[in-house]
C-alpha cells in the first residue's frame, strides 16, 4: 500500500513538472530599459530620456528616446564579458536620417550589412537593429550598454546614459 501512494506521488510529480515545462515561456530576448533624467546635458544637442536594448540570438535592438529632435552623435556602447567594447555611431542633422557604423575597441570600422538605423524626428527617437553575428562573431553573452550623444561633428560630450547591469542573451 505505501509502495503505492509513493509511486503515485513520484508520477503525480514527475506530470506536474512535465506541465510546468511544456507551459512554460519559450526562451526570449531580454530586454533593459536605461533611464535618464531631462535636462542634463553639458550643452545644446540630443538629451537622452531612455534607452532600450533587446538582446536576442540573432539580432540586437534598441531604442533611444530624447527630449527633442537636435543635431548629434549618438554612440551606443556594447561591452560583453571578457570580449571588450564595440560602437555603434550615427551622425544625425534634426529633421533628417542618420548614417550608421560599428567600431571595434580598436577605433576600427568593422564591416556589417546586417546593421540599421531609423531617426523617428517627429518622436525623437532612434532604433536599431545588428546582427548578433555581426558583434565579436557572434560569440558573446551579457552585455552592459551605454549611450553616449555627442555635439555633430565637434566630439564634444552632451549626454551619457549608463548602467552596471550585464542585459542577459535571450
Amino acid at each position: 500500500m505505501k509502495s503505492r501512494r509513493l509511486i503515485s506521488a513520484a508520477l503525480s510529480t514527475f506530470v506536474a513538472l512535465g506541465l510546468g515545462l511544456a507551459l512554460a515561456p519559450a526562451a526570449s530576448a531580454a530586454e533593459f530599459t536605461i533611464t535618464d533624467p531631462t535636462g542634463d546635458t553639458t550643452a545644446r544637442g540630443l538629451d537622452i530620456v531612455s534607452g532600450v536594448l533587446d538582446n536576442d540570438d540573432y539580432v540586437m535592438s534598441g531604442i533611444i528616446s530624447f527630449r527633442a529632435d537636435r543635431n548629434g552623435t549618438l554612440i551606443v556602447g556594447l561591452k560583453a564579458r571578457n570580449r571588450g567594447l564595440m560602437r555603434i555611431v550615427s551622425n544625425h542633422r534634426s529633421g533628417g536620417a542618420g548614417g550608421i557604423r560599428l567600431i571595434d575597441n580598436r577605433g576600427q570600422r568593422v564591416d556589417c550589412d546586417a546593421m540599421s538605423i531609423d531617426w523617428d524626428t517627429s518622436a525623437a527617437t532612434a532604433t536599431f537593429t545588428i546582427s548578433s553575428s555581426c558583434l565579436w562573431r557572434g560569440n558573446f553573452g551579457g552585455i552592459r550598454p551605454w549611450y553616449l550623444v555627442e555635439a555633430l561633428n565637434s566630439g564634444n560630450d552632451v549626454d551619457y546614459a549608463t548602467t552596471r547591469t550585464f542585459v542577459s542573451r535571450g
